[in-house]
């Protein structure tokens, strides 16, 4: 038997849910150990933001959108008016188009959000679908609503789905 012993934080990984929970972590140790990278705003000149935000600097994020808290938004990813995101990790090449929400969510690398539309999980971390994870460019076309799935890479969705795992 071996024990490993450390002062940061430790968290097992069991569900997808967990990774928000390991980000939310991380976001809160980066206030302490790195405050430089996260984000701030009021909503004048940058986006509004609430509580721990990541933004990596080649993102894109209108003015008018609110983040957070818990959101990590990594490069390229374009985020459009009066989007709102909450408690989410946006992977590389994302575009989240305007007045669209994502809560409790995963979304894929050069994934597509349309307008008006929801990404949103009730976020039970330990849960199989406590978060709707969207895999690899998958497109969410205007006004559809997902709820707590999991939609595997490279599909189109046009009509709303919950609590499903779209293979």
């Amino acid at each position: 038997m071996y024990t490993y012993e450390t002062r940061d934080f430790w968290e097992q990984i069991k569900t997808p849910g967990m990774s928000l929970k390991c980000s939310s972590l991380y976001l809160a140790q980066f206030r302490f150990t790195s405050p430089h990278l996260l984000a701030s705003g009021d909503g004048s000149k940058s986006a509004t933001i609430v509580g721990d935000v990541y933004i990596h600097p080649s993102a894109k994020v209108h003015p008018t959108a609110k983040l957070g808290p818990n959101v990590s938004i990594s490069a390229n990813a374009r985020i459009g008016p009066g989007a709102r995101l909450i408690s989410c990790i946006i992977l590389d090449d994302v575009e989240v188009m305007e007045n669209a929400v994502v809560i409790n969510a995963i979304v894929g690398w050069k994934s597509t959000i349309g307008k008006w539309s929801r990404v949103q999980a009730e976020g039970a971390y330990n849960a199989k679908l406590g978060i709707t994870i969207l895999g690899e460019a998958v497109t969410v076309e205007d006004e559809v609503v997902v709820v707590n799935s999991i939609v595997l890479p490279h599909k189109t969705l046009n009509v709303s789905v919950q609590e499903e795992i779209i293979l």
